[in-house]
């Protein structure tokens, strides 16, 4: 097999060779101090569970100062100073703390219906944004919001932590290489045996923990998880999906929810790839996996923690016991099957402040929003990742309640 240059254009080397924002001594993270006058100061609008791992990544990413926090829920603030090590402001309303002007950047983790007020008015403010997934509540409010931000001069990162992981960049890296053949179908599946709730503190706040399952608050299933691994295939792809069908129904858990707790939808790409995406609450088998197949061999990952390639049985991949089947993976044989685990070589430029990739994968992202606002690197993730991966999110929607096929907008073709 021809050796290759490993991960050579991919997002994680970028990040890896370019932004030199870490130190290293021997195995362990230190956190480089940045001068005062050189921070940018950011606040976090959203303390839920999410907000709360973004402050815990914060503390180490120097070039940030977090300097307030925000949220309507008394115990999220109260629980959220435990991971802020300096003085800050806090609010309960977003806009009395854009109205401070004490910001450069701001992250918005609220519930999705409250992505899309906090995202125009953070615009008007003049700030930097990074936005969790899925961008916006509806679809209205997705192109209302990529139509302003493209007018302004301020970075517009989304949260799609999951392009920077290393398990993804070498799956993406094999396929480029040709070592999958022509894929023909990729499935995306993310189950749970769980009713999503959180226990509120009190009933009445009820749809404020558990907003996800109301229609008002949340787009469900495909916005919360779907929008993910939606992304992921765009990337595979390379380009959007072209027409959408699904299904999906409250299925089992008959509690008052209004979202959806079983969704299955398919999407077809150009160049003959058929793609799904299915959810269930009732039934955690598989949980997080991924299927990429092509004609040569399918390349399986679980949660992106491990992935392993199958070669299909006429095909030759001359790949023996550790052989080093291309430049920086490794593929090994491990057990009687044709299946081999594959695993990238660790970086000898990085190391991680974290133990788990979804932590280590989020400060990646920050670091790298980090850099790009200070001009050193270009944004990995910005609006057109976020604005596509959200159409596909509210078109599968679509086509899920309407039992119809539902077309990408012709005027969205170039995405």
């Amino acid at each position: 097999m021809e050796r290759r240059t490993f991960i050579k254009n991919s997002s994680l080397a970028a990040i890896g060779t370019g932004i030199g924002l870490w130190s290293c001594k021997g195995n362990k993270f230190n956190l480089v101090p940045v001068p005062e006058n050189e921070k940018i100061r950011i606040g976090v609008v959203g303390i839920g569970a999410r907000g709360t791992d973004i402050l815990r990544v914060l503390s180490k990413v120097a070039e940030f100062k977090v300097v307030a926090i925000c949220d309507v829920l008394d115990f999220r603030i109260e629980n959220a100073k435990n991971h802020i090590g300096n003085e800050i402001k806090i609010y309960s309303d977003y806009r009395k703390l854009l109205d401070e002007k004490i910001l450069d950047a701001i992250v918005i983790s609220t519930p999705l219906h409250e992505h899309y007020p906090i995202a125009i008015d953070a615009l008007d403010a003049g700030l930097h944004i990074m936005c969790e997934k899925a961008l916006t509540h509806t679809l209205e409010q997705a192109e209302s919001l990529y139509a302003k931000a493209l007018q302004s001069t301020k970075l517009f990162q989304v949260s799609y932590q999951y392009q920077l992981n290393p398990t993804f960049n070498l799956i993406r890296e094999l396929i480029e290489k040709g070592h999958c053949g022509k894929i023909t179908r990729i499935e995306g599946v993310w189950n749970r045996n769980s009713n999503w709730r959180r226990e509120p503190p009190s009933p009445e706040l009820e749809r404020q923990v558990n907003w996800r399952l109301y229609n008002a608050y949340s787009a469900g299933l495909m916005a919360e998880l779907g929008s993910h691994q939606l992304n992921l295939i765009d990337t595979i792809a390379g380009s959007h999906p072209l027409k959408i069908m699904g299904t999906g129904g409250i299925d089992y858990w008959k509690d008052g929810r209004e979202t959806f707790d079983n969704v299955y939808a398919l999407f077809d790409y150009p160049g003959g790839i058929k793609a799904s995406f299915s959810s269930n609450l009732a039934n955690e088998y598989e949980g997080f996996t991924m299927k990429f197949k092509g004609d040569k061999a399918t390349i399986v990952t679980s949660f992106m923690d491990e992935a392993f390639i199958y070669p299909e049985k006429d095909t030759d991949m001359n790949w023996d016991e550790n052989t080093d089947g291309v430049t920086g993976a490794s593929i090994k044989i491990i057990d009687k099957t044709r299946r081999r685990e594959i695993s990238g070589k660790k970086s000898d430029k990085t190391i991680y402040p974290f133990d788990t990739h979804y932590f280590n994968t989020t400060w990646l992202l920050y670091k790298n929003f980090a850099a790009a606002i200070n001009g050193k690197e270009k944004l990995l993730l910005g609006l057109k990742d976020g604005f596509r991966s959200a159409l596909s999110v509210h078109l599968a929607n679509s086509a899920i309640a309407g039992a119809n096929v539902v077309y990408w907008p012709e005027q969205y073709s170039v995405l």
